[in-house]
């Protein structure tokens, strides 16, 4: 009888656990430019419905997006997803989307949608991500923004240019940690 109402306990667990997965599976949906089939790549929602949870798909995109009490959060500037692009395992694009999927700007920087990120010198970005990766990104590097290694272009919520008088430049460290996705809006 122990073993059997053990076992019931186990599947009613496992059927929870199914149905909010399945619940954070359609809040995918509203991303179009998120490509299906999807699966969940990282999931730290608690038993009260919070936290983040990540999924990926066969296009190396990863979208992600908190919860409160198991609904949408919305975050800073009316940003509640992110969609970030890889290629070769590095990040080419962050996009940021409103709760109903339309590219949303971040009031508090640029008012940007989505950032595109250039590394116009590869080699020195390498060896420097080698000493970052070395230390799990705890490590204190001088700010190389002036040796102009990754350039970023951000665009509006009509996935329009921002004009800016000069390029703009980021750190190699900055980089990395939206590269591990370390940044929230």
């Amino acid at each position: 009888m122990k073993l059997f109402l053990l076992y019931l306990s186990f599947l009613q667990c496992i059927c929870a656990t199914a149905q909010s997965d399945a619940q954070y599976h359609a809040y995918t949906n509203s991303i179009k430019q998120f490509s299906k089939p999807v699966r969940i790549l990282s999931n730290y929602i608690n038993k009260e419905g919070n936290g983040p949870i990540e999924f990926t798909n066969a296009k190396k995109q990863i979208l992600r997006f908190r919860v409160m009490n198991q609904k949408l959060q919305i975050q800073h500037g009316g940003v509640v997803y992110q969609l970030f692009y890889y290629k070769n395992d590095y990040l080419q694009r962050i996009e940021t989307f409103d709760i109903n999927g339309n590219l949303a700007g971040e009031r508090e920087s640029k008012n940007e949608a989505g950032i595109t990120f250039i590394i116009e010198k590869p080699a020195l970005y390498l060896k420097k991500k080698k000493l970052i990766d070395a230390e799990e990104g705890n490590i204190d590097l001088k700010d190389d923004t002036s040796e102009k290694i990754i350039r970023v272009e951000l665009f509006d919520h009509n996935n329009l240019p921002i004009r800016e008088f000069q390029p703009t430049y980021i750190s190699s460290k900055m980089y990395w940690n939206y590269n591990v996705r370390m940044y929230w809006p």
